[in-house]
């Protein structure tokens, strides 16, 4: 099949097993990339790695199902950032459960400082509950996104996109067949025009 990524994903949401197999075997090669990425931390959380990869897998299907053109960034990088983003939220799972774990031997009630401060005090979040603050805060992010979209190019714009979900230059050049330095280079021309920005 001599067909471009947006034909076979077309293809791929008709039951083409063909066109999907394509797909998978084209860009198989991210989950192999990112989990070497997370190797380390899940044998630090004692995650399976099977099972870890078998998310990774669950992920680029996900990512094949909701793919869509008009959202400017292309098959490759979305599936990357879903299979990223599933197994970003795997690993947080098992560390909160770890924490929890760990802290659950303090009472969130029990005064610990001198302050007369509780533990309950030193995490609640009160400005959360605050609509108006959080309104504003949405609005700007929002204006700034905008504007950082407006002045980035095209591949500046998709890397961002990987910037944006934690992944490091090497990652980002191994996943979209570049030099490391040509990434590098390109993220640190990404930063300086973020900054302009945000001294406007």
């Amino acid at each position: 099949m001599d067909y471009n990524d947006d034909q076979l994903w077309l293809l791929a949401l008709e039951n083409n097993e063909e066109a999907k197999n394509i797909l998978y075997d084209k860009y198989k090669y991210i989950v192999d990339i990112l989990m070497k990425k997370y190797h380390n931390i899940a044998l630090k959380y004692d995650i399976d790695l099977k099972e870890l990869e078998q998310e990774a897998y669950y992920a680029f299907s996900d990512a094949i199902n909701n793919y869509r053109q008009d959202k400017n960034t292309s098959l490759k990088t979305f599936i990357s950032l879903c299979i990223n983003r599933r197994l970003m939220k795997i690993v947080k799972k098992y560390s909160n459960q770890k924490a929890q774990f760990l802290n659950s031997t303090f009472s969130l009630d029990y005064n610990y400082d001198e302050d007369g401060l509780t533990l309950q005090d030193k995490i609640s979040d009160d400005y959360q509950f605050e609509p108006l603050y959080n309104l504003t805060i949405k609005e700007d992010y929002e204006e700034l996104l905008h504007k950082i979209k407006e002045v980035l190019s095209e591949s500046e714009y998709e890397i961002y996109n990987y910037m944006l979900n934690e992944f490091d230059y090497q990652t980002i050049a191994l996943i979209l067949n570049k030099s490391p330095k040509q990434i590098d280079n390109a993220m640190q021309r990404i930063k300086k025009k973020i900054r302009d920005i945000i001294k406007e």
